[in-house]
């Protein structure tokens, strides 16, 4: 008895601790006020859609995103999350996988024909969907019309690509977005020849974007009550990216959380691109 009483006093222990670790990593972007993950969790849980950037390789971030999934799941059951890491031809895998019907092992095959990072990055936060029965929502494009925009453009997609896509004849960055991602490729890149053109690479963002919103609009039609956590990229997640690309396809309100990216130092985001940042542990 003394025994179980140390060890349950040792995991409240911990977990405290990660509470408290977590608290004290987020920043409110409109004041850069440092503010408790409890009062962050209460805003973002008054959003229908909650945006959590992703830095793929990033354990800590991911530890994060789940930290928030939890604190937001317990206040609202009725929680789904979209994830970027899978396409929409692969959402019945995404059900089954929350339904229980499929083990691990064969899980991991499907997810890896969807995303190259290492599954134990991205692990804990689907074993937690599907203990929960938590929907998982696909909300990636397909990576067939993915690669024939950036190759070609959009003008080389038949109707029979277009068919689950958001509406439109083409996709277009937000400027802001355009802005930022032409001062990363300059950082990056330099003067050294590109291997697509950028106006295909710009467009295929940019589908991506609307595709994430329009994703996320479609399934809160069919049910409304729950609100959406977005784990995507920090391009697709920051504000003039996918959520404002929501306004497109219906009413939604947001929220951006954001890892604080290396590159943040000298774009310098502001409240018009995250809600909240989480800072780097150094």
């Amino acid at each position: 008895m003394k025994r179980f009483s140390l060890l349950s006093a040792m995991i409240l222990l911990l977990f405290t601790s990660i509470c408290a670790h977590a608290a004290t990593k987020v920043v409110r972007v409109a004041d850069n006020a440092a503010v408790d993950l409890g009062k962050v969790v209460e805003d973002l849980g008054r959003s229908d859609v909650v945006f959590i950037g992703d830095t793929h390789d990033d354990t800590e971030v991911h530890r994060n995103q789940l930290e928030i999934i939890r604190s937001l799941h317990q206040r609202n059951r009725d929680l789904a999350i979209g994830v970027e890491m899978f396409t929409t031809d692969s959402q019945r895998d995404l059900d089954d996988w929350v339904s229980g019907k499929v083990a691990e092992k064969d899980f991991i095959e499907v997810y890896a024909k969807n995303w190259s990072y290492d599954w134990r990055l991205y692990r804990d936060i689907f074993i937690y969907a599907r203990d929960n029965r938590i929907p998982l929502i696909a909300l990636n494009v397909p990576k067939p019309i993915m690669s024939k925009v950036v190759r070609q453009g959009a003008k080389a997609l038949e109707d029979s690509d277009r068919k689950e896509l958001p509406p439109g004849p083409a996709w277009t960055l937000h400027p802001r977005q355009a802005q930022y991602l032409k001062l990363i490729r300059q950082q990056a890149f330099g003067n050294a020849p590109v291997r697509f053109p950028v106006a295909n690479f710009d467009e295929a963002q940019a589908l991506r974007n609307d595709a994430m919103a329009y994703n996320v609009v479609k399934f809160r039609k069919k049910d409304p009550k729950r609100k959406v956590v977005v784990i995507a990229g920090t391009w697709h997640a920051i504000k003039n990216g996918a959520p404002e690309s929501l306004k497109k396809y219906g009413s939604c309100s947001y929220k951006v959380v954001l890892p604080d990216l290396p590159e943040f130092t000298w774009l310098k985001p502001t409240a018009e691109d995250v809600d909240y940042l989480m800072p780097r542990v150094e």
